[in-house]
């Protein structure tokens, strides 16, 4: 089953570490980032369990509360796209980029959804730098994207199962602007008006 529990352990006694309490949720997290003395945000992979099997289902951003050690537990979470959907931040936490003064989270995606043919995780939707706000209270709100879009087809849906990846692999926050690397080229946005470039720098030689 695709099933990762949040274990809190206790580390008082190194030669005897004791879990304390754990948190059994569908899916499972790939990073876990601590934003806070007491809250964690983590990137991973939902999944749909049918019982004796589970199937992956899009990528998924939680906030859990760590204050009571024997009790964690979930307060918010963020699907994005379906089966298919892929990040560089899932197997590279470089690629994880997370303002805290601001709440700002900037989260390279391949976000893929079910086809014409109806088959989850054959259209890529969206393919670029997704900016979100994380807030302890309402969770988290997409703001917009940095769209780094190739041709449409199924192959930018088939590298989450071996190696998650996107094409946005690194990006930065500066003042008001965020900058998004790719392979290809570096793209600058206001984040007042995310879609719209400032700045587009091919690398190509």
């Amino acid at each position: 089953k695709k099933t990762d529990p949040l274990f809190v352990v206790d580390l008082t006694d190194a030669r005897r570490p004791r879990v304390l309490g754990e948190l059994k949720i569908p899916g499972f997290s790939t990073y876990l980032h601590r934003v806070s003395r007491d809250r964690l945000l983590s990137v991973g992979f939902d999944a749909n369990d049918h019982g004796d099997y589970a199937t992956f289902d899009g990528l998924l951003l939680q906030l859990f509360d760590v204050t009571s050690p024997t009790a964690p537990k979930l307060l918010h979470r963020e699907k994005i796209g379906s089966r298919g959907s892929s990040s560089t931040a899932a197997t590279d936490h470089l690629a994880f980029n997370y303002l805290p003064e601001r709440g700002l989270l900037a989260l390279p995606v391949t976000q893929c959804e079910r086809g014409g043919d109806g088959v989850a995780g054959t259209e890529v939707a969206f393919s670029g730098l997704s900016v979100y706000r994380v807030s302890e209270a309402t969770g988290f709100e997409r703001l917009g994207g940095v769209a780094h879009a190739r041709a449409r087809d199924a192959r930018g849906c088939g590298t989450w199962w071996s190696h998650a990846t996107s094409e946005v692999k690194r990006s930065v926050f500066v003042d008001d602007l965020v900058y998004s690397m790719a392979t290809d080229r570096v793209k600058v946005q206001r984040l007042g008006a995310l879609g719209v470039d400032v700045a587009d720098v091919s690398l190509a030689q």
